[in-house]
């Protein structure tokens, strides 16, 4: 089965059809003619970029029209294809080139999970030899020089993110993403979706900490088959990192559970939020009882109070 990235990796054909489309709109014959390209070919790699948000086609009397989109990472690609006309981008931005540049977004491109090793280095060499992908202490990153490539690979991820989304509701909203993981919030009683988790304050009742909402919290994942008492702490704590009222349940959480939690896990996974700090603050606060500075943390006598009204404490 394929993964997320792949089903909206480039093929050769897409991205000489987008060179083409760089010179202003074209008709169907133009393209065939220009590319030439089999009629059944040049349908099938347009229903991939429709589905992609890059293209759009347009009617005028008996002839079909293309143009890109005007969505932002559309707009980008093409000013990529543009700007860097010299690059030979059929070659090179292909296949798993794609899956690689996103990960070199973020820390993960320190190990390029889920791609064969001998895939992995063809493209690798492929991306240095052309200067895009440079060799840092923490692993790649995409060259300064390529900004446009930087900010059409944050946008698409953007746009496949929300099309993800809506797959759940049109109402539902991104809350936090890194990656190809990210946090939703929905109206409830939408039922389960593929790699969408029920977490957050979706789950206090089954906690034994009766706060309900009018809607619900899923994290996307598809390396996270469980969510775990830590990861529930910490999807609260995203949902609105600098609002005392989720911090206050994630504390109920921490002091409910405290001889349970496996403080190891939920560090790390704390860092992977940029949430270590709130965390250890956290575990201070119910030991010491004293709010650290700079922290969104409740006085005691608050956090105490909800406590009582949930018997976490007695």
């Amino acid at each position: 089965m394929k993964t997320v990235q792949e089903e909206y990796t480039f093929s050769k054909p897409e991205i000489r059809i987008l060179r083409e489309l760089t010179k202003g709109e074209q008709s169907l014959s133009d393209i065939e003619k220009a590319l030439s390209i089999k009629p059944s070919l040049l349908s099938y790699n347009l229903k991939k970029l429709l589905k992609k948000g890059i293209i759009k086609t347009t009617v005028k009397g008996f002839r079909k029209y293309l143009h890109f989109s005007d969505s932002k990472h559309a707009s980008l690609f093409r000013d990529l294809l543009i700007i860097y006309d010299y690059v030979d981008w059929q070659n090179i931005l292909t296949g798993k080139a794609i899956e690689i540049l996103f990960q070199a977004l973020t820390d993960s491109g320190k190990e390029f999970n889920e791609i064969p090793k001998a895939t992995l280095w063809r493209h690798l060499r492929n991306l240095k030899a052309h200067g895009i992908l440079q060799l840092t202490k923490d692993g790649y990153s995409v060259n300064p020089r390529f900004s446009t490539l930087t900010d059409f690979l944050n946008e698409y991820q953007r746009f496949i993110v929300n099309t993800l989304t809506r797959t759940i509701s049109e109402k539902a909203v991104v809350l936090w993403q890194r990656d190809f993981e990210f946090l939703v919030r929905a109206p409830k009683n939408i039922g389960t979706k593929r790699n969408f988790l029920s977490t957050a304050t979706s789950l206090f009742a089954n906690m034994g900490i009766p706060i309900f909402s009018e809607f619900d919290i899923y994290f996307y994942s598809k390396k996270k088959k469980s969510i775990q008492t830590e990861d529930i702490i910490l999807h609260t704590l995203l949902i609105e990192p600098n609002n005392v009222r989720y911090v206050i349940y994630s504390l109920l959480l921490l002091k409910k559970y405290k001889e349970k939690i496996d403080r190891g896990y939920l560090i790390r996974e704390a860092q992977k939020y940029e949430l270590d700090t709130q965390i250890e603050g956290m575990l201070q606060f119910l030991e010491t009882h004293t709010p650290q500075k700079d922290l969104t943390l409740p006085t005691w006598e608050e956090f105490e109070a909800k406590a009582r009204d949930y018997k976490v404490i007695t």
